[in-house]
C-alpha cells in the first residue's frame, strides 16, 4: 500500500513517497519537504511548519486574518497566505484553496509579487488531485521566480512539478525536472537537498529500468548523505539500491544486503516508523524469494505494529496477506485463515475510505469550479463598472490635452539636453585628440633633444682631432711616420664618427617618421658574412678572433637593413669591448619558428650596476671601449627598438671580467624562399660562411 502523504515525516517524505511507488500505484501527495512551507513567501510571511498544536496554529491564522481585514492589500494577502498554508497542513483542502486564490488576487492588486501565491495555489490542488490545474500553477511560479532570480524558490518548484509527473507515471518529465532542480541545489551548494533529489534522480531511472544509471545515483546520494551524517536519508538510499537489484537484476541476496545495512543506519531513538516498516516488509519479501520463510515471518510480525501505528489499513492488509500466505505455504491452516480474515475485513474498511476520499474529491472539484465560476461572473460584473468609469472620465479629456502639451515641452527639453550633452561630447573627443597631438611633439622634442646632445657631445670631439690634424699637415712640419700613424687614427675617427652618423639617422627616421619594417625572405647567414668582413679590419687591429658557427643556410623573414644594422651593431661592440687576445663568436639556433642569433665575447663585460643604461631606458649612456674607442650611446637603443619591430626579442647575459652574450629573435623562412641578400649575392669571402679567420694584430 502506498505511504500515506499526509502521515509522513515532512523531512522525508518524498524519499518515502519514491520508496513506496514499488508496492502500489504512486499517490497525489500534499506536501514533501521540511521547507515547503517557506518556499518564495515574502520575508515577513516566511515561517517554518506547525510546532504548536493545530487548533493553536489555526487560531493564530484567524487572529492575523482577523486584523488584517480593511487594511492594505499586501498585509491582507499576507495573512489568508498564512492561512491557506495552516489549513494545508492541516488537510482541509477546500478551504484552504479559497484562501490560496484569494491570497493571490490582493497580491495581485497591491502589485506585489505572486510567485509564492502561484506555488501554494498549485500545492493546494495537486493536494486535491487536481494535476491539471496543479501544473498550470507551478509553470507560473517557475516564471516568476525566474524573473525574481530566486533559485532556491525556483528548485524547490521544479521539485514539485516533478512530483506531479511522478504521480501521473511520466517518469522523463520528473526526471527532467528533477534533474533541474540538482543543478540549482549544486550551484547554490546545498549539499542537504542536493543528496535527497540524487535519490530522486536515482528512483526515476529505476522506474524507468536503467539498472546501472539508478544504482550510480542512488549510491551518489547515499555519499552525500554520509557526508552530511544524515543516517536516515543514507538507510533510503540504500533501500532503493536494494530494490534496484531485487526488481531489476533479480539478485535477492545482494538486496537483501542493502536493506540490512539501511536497517543498521536507522537511528535508536526516533526512528521514522514507516521507513523502519517498509525495510522489513522488503526483507520479508526477499526471504521469502529465498525461501527462509520463518526469517521473513519475523520481519512480518516486526512490520505489523508499526504499519498498524501508521493507521493505513490497505497496506495492513498486505501485511497480513503476506502472513496468511506464508502459513498456507507451510501448512499452518489456522493462522493462515485468521491472518487472511484480517486481510479481509482491512481490504473491506480500505476500501470504503478510498471511495469515501472518491466522493470527497468529486466534491471537492465541484465545488471549487462552482467557485471558479462565481468568480468569472464577479470579474464580469467588475468589466462593465470599468466601461461605465471610462465613459465618465472622457469629461477630462481637456486635462489630457493640457498633458500632451506639458509633455511635449518636456521632450522639446530633453532634445536640447540631448543636442548639449552630444556637443559635450564632440568638445571631449577633440580635447582628447588634442592631447594625443600634445604627446606625440613632447616626444618628438625629446627626439630631438637627444639628437642635440649625441651630437654635441660625440661629433664635437672627432671633428676636433680632424682639424687639429688637419693643421698640422698644413704646416708641413711632420715626418712621414707621424704623418702615417696620425693618418691610420684619422680613418678609425671617421669611421667612427659615420657609424654614429648611421645610427642617429635610422634611429631618427625610426623615432620621427614612424616607419614600420620592409619584411623580405633572405639569408642569415649572408648577412653575417658581410658584416663580419666589414669589420675584420678592428678584430685584425686588436688582435682578436672571430669564429663564425653560421655554417649552412639560415633563411630568415625580417627587414634587411634593420637586420644587417643590428648584426653589425651587435658584433661591432663585441669587438669593441674584448680587449686584445679574446675572441668573439656568433652562432644560431632554431627554436620553433624563430632562430635566435647570439654574439658571445670575452670581453669585459657589463657592470650590475649598468644593466638598466644598457638599452638607453634610462638616459644617454655610453662607455669607451678596451681600446679606449668611443660609442656612440644610440646603438644597443637602437637594436633593441629594430629587433622588437620585426616581431623578436634583445636579451643579453653578462658577468663583469668574463664577457657578454646578446642574443635576438628573427622569424625562420623555408629555404628555398630565402635568396642571399644582393650585396653579397654571388660573391666570396675567401673564409667562407664557416669560422673567419684569425688575424693578428699590428
Amino acid at each position: 500500500m502506498p505511504l500515506n502523504p499526509r502521515r509522513t515525516p515532512r523531512r522525508y517524505r518524498l524519499l518515502g513517497w519514491l520508496l513506496l511507488g514499488w508496492l502500489a500505484v504512486l499517490p497525489a501527495r500534499a506536501d514533501i519537504r521540511d521547507d515547503d512551507s517557506q518556499v518564495g513567501l515574502p520575508g515577513s510571511l516566511r515561517y517554518a511548519p506547525l510546532t504548536t498544536s493545530a487548533p493553536e496554529s489555526l487560531q493564530a491564522a484567524q487572529r492575523e486574518l482577523q486584523l488584517a481585514e480593511g487594511g492594505s492589500p499586501g498585509t491582507t494577502g499576507g495573512a489568508h497566505t498564512r492561512m491557506a498554508t495552516v489549513l494545508l497542513q492541516l488537510h482541509r483542502y477546500d478551504q484552504a484553496l479559497g484562501h490560496a486564490q484569494k491570497a493571490l488576487r490582493f497580491y495581485q492588486e497591491a502589485g506585489k509579487p505572486t510567485a509564492s501565491s502561484w506555488l501554494l495555489l498549485g500545492r493546494v490542488r495537486f493536494a486535491q488531485g487536481d494535476t491539471g490545474r496543479a501544473r498550470v500553477s507551478y509553470v507560473q511560479a517557475l516564471q516568476q521566480f525566474g524573473r525574481l532570480h530566486d533559485a532556491t524558490a525556483e528548485a524547490h518548484t521544479y521539485e514539485h512539478l516533478a512530483d506531479l509527473y511522478a504521480s501521473e507515471r511520466n517518469w522523463g518529465a520528473a526526471l527532467n525536472n528533477y534533474q533541474r532542480a540538482y543543478g540549482i541545489w549544486q550551484r547554490l551548494g546545498n549539499l542537504r537537498s542536493a543528496a535527497v533529489t540524487l535519490h530522486a534522480i536515482g528512483r526515476m531511472h529505476l522506474e524507468q529500468h536503467h539498472f546501472s544509471r539508478a544504482v550510480y545515483y542512488l549510491r551518489q546520494s547515499a555519499e552525500q548523505a554520509t557526508a552530511l551524517h544524515d543516517s536516515v536519508g543514507v538507510a533510503y538510499a540504500l533501500h532503493s539500491a536494494g530494490e534496484a537489484y531485487a526488481t531489476v537484476v533479480g539478485n535477492q541476496e545482494v538486496a537483501l544486503g542493502y536493506y540490512t545495512r539501511a536497517l543498521g543506519q536507522l537511528p535508536r531513538h526516533a526512528t521514522p516508523a514507516e521507513l523502519a516498516a517498509t525495510l522489513y516488509e522488503s526483507l520479508a519479501r526477499g526471504n521469502v524469494a529465498l525461501g527462509n520463510a520463518d526469517v521473513a515471518e519475523r520481519y512480518l510480525a516486526k512490520a505489523q505494529p508499526l504499519v498498524q501505528r501508521a493507521g493505513s489499513k490497505a497496506r495492513l492488509a498486505q501485511v497480513f496477506q503476506r502472513l496468511s500466505d506464508l502459513y498456507r505455504q507451510r501448512g499452518e491452516v489456522a493462522p493462515a485463515l485468521t491472518a487472511l480474515s484480517r486481510y479481509v475485513s482491512l481490504q473491506d474498511s480500505a476500501a470504503a475510505e478510498r471511495r469515501a476520499e472518491q466522493v470527497a474529491e468529486l466534491r471537492t472539484r465541484y465545488e471549487t469550479e462552482k467557485k471558479e465560476r462565481e468568480i468569472q461572473l464577479l470579474i464580469k460584473k467588475r468589466e462593465v463598472q470599468e466601461a461605465n468609469l471610462r465613459r465618465q472620465k472622457l469629461a477630462r479629456n481637456v486635462l489630457a490635452v493640457g498633458t500632451v502639451l506639458l509633455l511635449l515641452t518636456v521632450v522639446a527639453l530633453h532634445r536640447g539636453r540631448k543636442e548639449q550633452l552630444r556637443v559635450n561630447l564632440l568638445l571631449e573627443r577633440q580635447n582628447a585628440a588634442i592631447s594625443r597631438q600634445k604627446e606625440e611633439l613632447d616626444r618628438l622634442n625629446r627626439t630631438k633633444d637627444t639628437l642635440f646632445s649625441v651630437i654635441s657631445h660625440d661629433l664635437r670631439s672627432p671633428l676636433s682631432s680632424l682639424y687639429s690634424l688637419l693643421t698640422l699637415l698644413s704646416m708641413g712640419t711632420l715626418p712621414p711616420e707621424k704623418i702615417a700613424q696620425h693618418t691610420d687614427r684619422l680613418s678609425r675617427t671617421l669611421d667612427t664618427t659615420l657609424r654614429l652618423l648611421d645610427n642617429m639617422l635610422n634611429w631618427a627616421a625610426t623615432q620621427m617618421q614612424g616607419a614600420g619594417p620592409r619584411t623580405e625572405y633572405f639569408r642569415l647567414d649572408a648577412i653575417a658574412e658581410e658584416c663580419l668582413t666589414l669589420l675584420l679590419g678592428d678584430a685584425e687591429r686588436k688582435n682578436i678572433m672571430v669564429l663564425n658557427h653560421l655554417r649552412e643556410e639560415h633563411p630568415v623573414r625580417a627587414d634587411l637593413n634593420m637586420t644587417r644594422l643590428v648584426l653589425r651593431n651587435l658584433l661591432s661592440n663585441a669587438i669593441k669591448f674584448t680587449p686584445s687576445g679574446g675572441t668573439v663568436t656568433l652562432s644560431a639556433t632554431r627554436q620553433g619558428k624563430w632562430w635566435q642569433v647570439a654574439v658571445r665575447d670575452t670581453g669585459v663585460g657589463i657592470a650590475p650596476a649598468d644593466y638598466t643604461k644598457i638599452f638607453g631606458e634610462a638616459g644617454h649612456h655610453t662607455t669607451l671601449g678596451t681600446a679606449r674607442e668611443k660609442g656612440t650611446g644610440l646603438g644597443l637603443r637602437l637594436c633593441k627598438d629594430f629587433v622588437e619591430r620585426n616581431g623578436g626579442q634583445l636579451t643579453f647575459e653578462s658577468e663583469e671580467g668574463r664577457g657578454s652574450t646578446f642574443r635576438f629573435t628573427v622569424l625562420a623562412a623555408e629555404p628555398s624562399v630565402a635568396p642571399a641578400p644582393d650585396a653579397v649575392r654571388g660573391r666570396s669571402l675567401g673564409a667562407g660562411p664557416g669560422v673567419a679567420p684569425s688575424v693578428a694584430a699590428e
